[in-house]
């Protein structure tokens, strides 16, 4: 099992800048086009300022820098290579993630939920490395998100959202052993 130190953020984020051109990462708390956001989504996610990490364009926006203080770095490592996903997939499809990620509609299953899900099985995969397994707190957490209001319900089938993740797990249990032993 892996043990994440800040050096090994440091290390992430000095990877994606030379990988991502533009990378950079800022605070919500600072800027008022943030703030704007917060209050149009507050309706159904009234902690997007507080809790939840934002990627636009090639700004990786967390809640505060105190925020940051208090994570892990086994938190921000999950964090950081769950954007580096949606910061890849930005960029191999430029026009279509955007448009894709921003309609919201509730609509059984939204792109923007085919997006997230490729985002969190990184997740899943820092997890499996940091403590060996995909915790059932965490798939719970993944219900919620994905089939509830604070992501506009888009993929609003709660067992297929479950069932969609422990395949993911169990994919990435896997990949992680054959790491280790390669």
């Amino acid at each position: 099992m892996r043990h994440y130190t800040t050096h090994d953020v440091d290390e992430l984020e000095s990877r994606l800048r030379a990988e991502l051109p533009g990378f950079r990462i800022a605070y919500k708390d600072e800027s008022r086009f943030q703030r704007a956001i917060a209050a149009f989504v507050r309706p159904f996610n009234r902690r997007y300022l507080s809790d939840y990490t934002t990627v636009l364009g090639r700004t990786v926006w967390m809640p505060s820098r105190d925020w940051r203080t208090r994570q892990s770095p086994y938190a921000l490592i999950a964090l950081l290579r769950h954007e580096a996903v949606h910061l890849r997939d930005m960029r191999r499809f430029p026009l279509i993630f955007p448009i894709t990620y921003a309609l919201l509609l509730p609509a059984g299953l939204t792109m923007r939920a085919v997006w997230e899900a490729r985002a969190y099985r990184e997740s899943m995969k820092v997890e499996v490395e940091a403590t060996g397994a995909v915790a059932t707190a965490t798939l719970d957490a993944l219900v919620r998100r994905f089939a509830g209001p604070e992501y506009l319900f888009m993929w609003a089938a709660p067992r297929a959202v479950r069932r969609h993740f422990e395949r993911v797990a169990a994919e990435v249990l896997a990949e992680v052993e054959q790491e280790g032993r390669d």
